[in-house]
């Protein structure tokens, strides 16, 4: 990733930072060639959760798909495009989700 692109990246996520689905970032790192940006440790991955959980209740589904609509329109309101959405991309920042 060349350094521009890594800028681009951090303004994107800086214009998120404050949202209360996103996670905050905890450090950048810029090597020679590359930009690692380092989150605070998760609570696991919304994947893993369904698979344990094999069945959610409605309540509880509602709930967390309407956290997922509000970061996506999130991303979309400051027009950034999230590709290959999966559930496994999603993590929890705690652990009572």
């Amino acid at each position: 990733m060349s350094r521009e692109a890594s800028g681009n990246l951090l303004s994107a996520h800086y214009r998120l930072d404050s949202h209360p689905h996103i996670n905050s970032l905890h450090e950048v790192l810029l090597g020679d060639k590359l930009a690692y940006l380092v989150f605070p440790p998760c609570s696991g991955d919304l994947h893993s959760y369904v698979r344990q959980r094999k069945r959610l209740k409605e309540v509880e589904a509602r709930k967390l798909f309407r956290q997922i609509a509000e970061t996506v329109h999130a991303c979309h309101a400051q027009g950034i495009v999230l590709r290959d959405l999966k559930l496994r991309k999603f993590v929890f920042c705690n652990a009572q989700r």
